[in-house]
């Protein structure tokens, strides 16, 4: 056969050698320009109106995106740099090359979330009473909170606390949850009716989290007896000087006056049968105690003075 373009002898496409073929088939059909809306508050972004808002690498989703648009009559990869796409393919052996330069139409406007985080949209309340740790708690909501992609509305200090708006109710409850096992904290649940929406009742969640006035390593006094709070589930182990244990319920110690102690840093010098020879590490007085029921070599221990005796707690690692 001859291409009836150029003369060639060979086969023949249409009429066409291969060469004079590929000059006048376009085998790829690229598009001129793609649509970006770019959120004005965060790095979130959608690629044709019609997309959903995302994060993430916006020259990959821009290339995904031209590869379902691009219409080709064979395979071929696809390479964008953000300006220049280059589709490569092969037709009967031949290696196919086309380039161009896309338009990227940008657009500029609040995603979704954060136009309800500026109008303060929020569908539960987490709130924080009575916490030791409001640093690390709120760390912990921070951190969370940005690894769901949700958000906080506000942020509100009152009597006793903080509370936490926050815009989605499953992240508020998971959140809620971590700091209630993680802090030793109790959990009451409330939700309020706030409206209808396509004749659905809706309900915001208050999950408010009360930390008790005592923590783990509190002292406490009982009948003229001083005892350090050891640990709290269900009961509260106590623990005398002498390392006597005792067991009381949570509403028992709430009637029960916390004593404010101070527990001194201190080194042993020496332990014999009797006890052990210590030494303040800050004073470097030096005193004979007996060994706490814990007392084990290389255990960290602290003094205390209480009713002009010196007594010492071992301190868990």
């Amino acid at each position: 056969m001859i291409c009836v373009e150029c003369g060639k002898k060979g086969k023949t496409y249409n009429g066409l050698c291969i060469d004079c073929y590929l000059k006048k088939k376009k085998l790829f059909v690229i598009p001129d320009e793609i649509e970006v809306t770019f959120c004005k508050n965060c790095s979130a972004y959608k690629i044709n109106k019609k997309k959903k808002w995302k994060k993430g690498d916006l020259i990959k989703d821009l290339q995904d995106y031209l590869r379902e648009k691009i219409k080709a009559e064979i395979d071929f990869k696809l390479s964008f740099d953000g300006k220049i796409a280059i589709c490569t393919g092969d037709f009967e052996g031949k290696e196919v090359v086309e380039k161009k330069e896309i338009t990227i139409n940008k657009e500029y406007r609040l995603c979704n979330k954060c136009s309800l985080k500026k109008g303060g949209y929020y569908e539960a309340i987490i709130q924080i009473r009575n916490a030791r740790n409001y640093m690390e708690i709120e760390k912990l909501i921070k951190k969370r909170i940005k690894e769901k992609d949700a958000f906080i509305s506000k942020k509100e200090e009152v009597k006793g606390g903080i509370d936490y708006y926050v815009g989605n109710k499953k992240v508020a409850f998971t959140i809620a949850k971590e700091i209630k096992e993680k802090f030793k904290g109790e959990i009451n649940i409330s939700s309020s009716l706030v409206g209808l929406k396509n004749g659905r009742k809706i309900y915001r969640d208050t999950y408010r989290i009360k930390f008790p006035e005592y923590s783990v390593g509190d002292f406490v006094k009982i009948n003229e007896s001083l005892y350090r709070i050891v640990s709290i589930g269900k009961k509260i182990e106590l623990e005398d000087l002498e390392g006597r244990k005792k067991y009381i319920y949570k509403n028992e110690i709430e009637r029960i006056a916390k004593i404010k102690m101070e527990e001194k840093d201190a080194i042993v010098l020496y332990e014999d049968e009797k006890g052990l020879y210590v030494m303040d590490a800050k004073n470097y007085k030096t005193f004979f105690i007996n060994k706490p029921k814990k007392w084990k070599k290389g255990k960290k221990i602290k003094i205390i003075e209480y009713e002009d005796r010196i007594y010492g707690v071992v301190k868990d690692d």
